[in-house]
């Protein structure tokens, strides 16, 4: 990342971080360290990260103790720390405060058939090896996927720079939030590109759109009890039961 990245890198986050000021601040209630998920549990909601790592089992020595008391705005102000995983810790803090979002502004279909919907016939691009990609390979105009660790189809995600200007519709994951990366991505991004953003770490506040972003794709916890529970036995996201998809729409 250049300089000029960083930098935009840091104010978006303190942008989205802003956006929660009105809210009223709250202790952590409880911390769940999973091998590919974070809960952290305020007294009314829960938030979901995954893991910004690459390894896993994820090394959770230097995080906080999950008995460690501590406000929900101090522990999100670690959504700018440069270990990725006390960011991702933030970035589940910072999700355990957001309010559900109204039923009638969600869009009533997943994240998968809306790409498939909005990508019939043109250049789509993935940021994230998600489950979903294998049924869509083939199924557009021209389809990339780009990944850290790239798996069979993949593209490396240090040819987003040559290759992404061309998408007409692209999807980012949620985790380049917490992993320093979505600054960047966005500046590579064509200016006419329909922009989704996605996966159990998307905060769901409108300050997305604001940043470019016609759709923002997250969840919302149903269950405390069965997350708990499948985040504590650590389950990744595709097997975790107790939580809704939704999605939003940039009011256009």
């Amino acid at each position: 990342m250049n300089q000029n990245q960083d930098k935009n890198q840091k104010e978006m986050t303190d942008f989205i971080l802003s956006q929660f000021d009105t809210i009223p601040d709250q202790p952590v209630a409880r911390l769940t360290y999973g091998a590919h998920i974070v809960a952290v549990e305020s007294s009314n909601s829960m938030g979901l990260a995954t893991w910004a790592s690459e390894k896993h089992p994820v090394p959770i020595d230097d995080l906080p103790d999950p008995g460690q008391a501590v406000s929900v705005k101090e522990l999100a102000q670690l959504l700018h720390d440069d270990n990725p995983l006390k960011s991702s810790l933030g970035l589940a803090a910072l999700n355990s405060l957001l309010p559900d979002p109204a039923p009638e502004d969600l869009v009533d279909i997943n994240a998968g058939d809306l790409i498939m919907d909005l990508g019939k016939e043109k250049q789509v691009s993935v940021i994230g090896h998600f489950p979903f990609v294998e049924r869509m390979r083939g199924c557009f105009k021209e389809f990339m996927v780009f990944e850290k660790k790239p798996q069979s189809g993949d593209l490396k995600a240090d040819l987003i720079p040559k290759h992404l200007p061309s998408a007409d519709l692209v999807a980012i994951t949620a985790t380049t939030v917490s992993n320093k990366t979505l600054a960047g991505i966005l500046s590579h991004c064509s200016p006419s590109a329909t922009k989704l953003i996605l996966g159990p770490s998307t905060p769901l506040t409108p300050a997305l759109f604001e940043l470019g972003f016609d759709y923002i794709a997250g969840i919302v916890v149903k269950d405390r009890d069965i997350v708990r529970q499948g985040v504590e036995n650590g389950l990744a996201f595709k097997h975790l039961q107790g939580v809704k998809h939704v999605i939003l729409r940039a009011n256009n």
